[in-house]
């Protein structure tokens, strides 16, 4: 077996091991932190590699495993009280577990229970994806193109867009930042903030034709509310350096990072992030360190005339 599809196989197996657990203590409270340790993986990055391994939300995929196996148990129960196979799958009362059901499936537990069930199964064909009755599913055996389930065409392609990621030590940066809190993307408060720091910066004359900038993501989009989602403008600052009023100053750590590069406008960065936790990081022979991820930005990293951009994307790692 390659080393990559020995480092697939290990994340598919952690993943499932969270799966089996999910499934076996559906009624307790499930944290985010308690299912990283079941898989052995950091906390902070968890959800997306979950989601890239299983295509699914964690907290959806919780969601989705309960009222499923609480639907099964319905009609294979037909005696046992609906409030005991609500509160036996992790729901906090009756009407907690009538609101989300009726949000699955269409209909109440009691209709379900009655012949919703049948009803449900003959019209699946015609029902919206969201709506079918689906058992919880394990992570695939193989990567995609490697069970012989996927066509030579998409085999092609996805060779056609490996990415091109470099694992190497960066050093530890000392960094003035200006935060923004609210949704990622090209308008807003995170373009706001890169303005600002770049107008402090330049009265200071530190935004030189050499500078390194760094945009440092602290909340996964796919996780977080928009509302709440932190990111800083940060520049590296010499020792010493004194700054005031709304910049700050940190350490961002150094060590082993997977760099990327990235050449795009904001509208395309997130989907390279989420290519390289989807499709690099899971056969990569690494995992996500607890350190955040960041972009660097060396240099004249902004072209004005196309509002696009250069960087690279620095997923921390250590060994799986």
């Amino acid at each position: 077996m390659a080393t990559s599809d020995k480092s697939r196989a290990e994340y598919e197996k952690r993943v499932n091991r969270v799966i089996d657990h999910i499934q076996a203590h559906r009624a307790e409270e499930l944290s985010l932190e308690e299912l990283a340790g079941v898989a052995a993986f950091s906390p902070f990055h968890f959800h997306r590699v979950f989601k890239s391994i299983t295509g699914e939300n964690l907290r959806e995929f919780i969601q989705r495993v309960r009222l499923e196996t609480a639907a099964s148990h319905l009609t294979q129960r037909p005696h046992a009280d609906i409030l005991e196979i609500a509160l036996e799958n992790g729901f906090s009362s009756a009407s907690a577990f009538a609101r989300a059901f009726k949000e699955r499936f269409g209909m109440s537990a009691s209709t379900w229970r009655n012949g919703g069930a049948q009803v449900s199964k003959a019209c699946q064909a015609d029902r919206k994806p969201g709506e079918v009755v689906r058992k919880p599913r394990k992570a695939a055996a193989c990567a995609p193109g490697h069970d012989g389930s996927s066509s030579g065409t998409d085999a092609r392609e996805d060779e056609e867009e490996t990415m091109n990621v470099t694992v190497k030590t960066l050093p530890s940066y000392r960094v003035a930042y200006i935060r923004s809190v609210g949704p990622y993307g090209p308008s807003g408060s995170v373009g706001e903030a890169w303005q600002r720091l770049m107008r402090w910066a330049s009265a200071r004359d530190l935004w030189t034709a050499d500078r390194i900038c760094l945009g440092i993501a602290h909340d996964n989009p796919h996780v977080t509310e928009p509302a709440k989602c932190r990111h800083d403008a940060a520049i590296v600052i010499p020792e010493g350096f004194k700054t005031g009023g709304d910049v700050n100053v940190t350490d961002v750590a150094g060590g082993k990072y997977a760099a990327s590069a990235f050449v795009g406008d904001a509208r395309a960065i997130g989907t390279a992030w989420d290519r390289l936790f989807g499709e690099w990081l899971p056969q990569s022979g690494y995992q996500p360190d607890h350190r955040p991820c960041f972009e660097l930005y060396q240099g004249e990293f902004h072209d004005p005339k196309t509002n696009g951009f250069r960087c690279e994307l620095c997923l921390p790692v250590r060994a799986l």
